[in-house]
């Protein structure tokens, strides 16, 4: 059976708080202590991070560096933190004020040195602050244009460091500005850097109402297919379950074209958990990953392959529920 690399966001190790219970639904732990406890857990291959504030930073990376070699976990992703800081509130690479977006270009090299420096060749680029709230707001256009020449700049910066685009339909702003797959890869085919590609958030992609095994097809075309974050919502929000909570057929056939399409990066679990326990939730989801990848390989291509030459939905209905039930 093919081998899936397997990682977590190590941060989500936490039990979080939200905007009724600032404080937090758990006992908040240091970075540190959470990447011991993840890797003591031993269920990933890697750990990801984000830097700033409770995040990788000059002052805890070298401990860190020793922790991840002694437990033999890799660095899969680092992420500047460009959504929760105040001087991103009104955007990062789109703001209107052009210092701050100079200030967004030096946080993304200075990410991507600290990457090269931990042997890491991902950095994700979640751009949670840029968008609009209402109409009239912004230059779309001027927008578009100052996104392609940001992410060109940080691209050449190290052609060996790869960049991943995190596309949301919404939240905090009321509309992303890379909000749809199909967005996010006309703005890459207009960036034209190689080491620039995607990060498919599933929750993201399931609450903008998109299909999961598109998103995949469309973006290995040229292989912009970078990273995976994985969690489970009911379509309505960007909840971060546990995988395999809510949605069965549709993960089936993620997984279904990510081999197809020869995908070979990180599956790193992506999950809040607020009132359970977050290492219960990791491994839980985890083991659903695995199960789902277990299934495809013996199911088999050429099964999945079948239903796809004959368009036949309710011949793809009647294996299911014959093979579950």
């Amino acid at each position: 059976m093919a081998e899936i690399k397997l990682a977590a966001i190590v941060g989500l190790y936490n039990q979080m708080s939200d905007r009724f219970m600032t404080i937090g639904y758990g006992e908040d732990k240091d970075l540190i202590t959470l990447v011991r406890l993840a890797a003591q857990q031993g269920l990933v291959d890697g750990l990801e991070f984000s830097d700033g504030v409770g995040g990788l930073n000059d002052g805890n990376l070298q401990e860190i560096q020793q922790v991840m070699a002694d437990f033999g976990l890799a660095f899969t992703g680092i992420s500047p933190n460009l959504w929760g800081e105040r001087q991103w509130g009104k955007g990062t690479l789109g703001a209107f004020d052009p210092a701050v977006r100079q200030k967004a270009q030096d946080r993304i090299r200075r990410v991507m040195d600290m990457a090269a420096a931990v042997g890491c060749d991902y950095v994700g680029l979640w751009p949670g602050q840029d968008g609009f709230d209402y109409s009239f707001e912004v230059d779309y256009r001027q927008v578009y244009e100052w996104w392609v020449r940001g992410v060109q700049a940080c691209a050449d910066h190290n052609q060996d460091i790869r960049l991943g685009l995190e596309f949301k339909p919404y939240e905090p702003r009321t509309h992303s500005f890379l909000d749809t797959a199909a967005k996010t890869l006309l703005l890459l085919e207009n960036v034209n850097r190689q080491n620039t590609g995607i990060c498919l958030d599933v929750g993201h992609a399931f609450y903008g109402h998109e299909n999961l095994g598109q998103v995949v097809a469309l973006s290995q075309r040229n292989d912009r297919l970078f990273h995976l974050h994985f969690n489970d919502n009911y379509g309505d929000w960007d909840w971060d379950l546990n995988v395999g909570s809510v949605h069965f057929i549709a993960y089936v056939e993620l997984m279904y074209w990510l081999k197809r399409t020869d995908y070979s990066g990180w599956y790193s679990m992506d999950l809040f958990s607020y009132r359970a326990n977050p290492f219960d939730s990791m491994a839980e989801s985890i083991e659903w990953v695995k199960a789902f990848n277990r299934f495809v390989e013996e199911v088999g291509q050429e099964q999945f392959n079948s239903f796809i030459e004959a368009g036949d939905p309710i011949a793809m209905s009647r294996f299911f529920r014959e093979r579950l039930f």
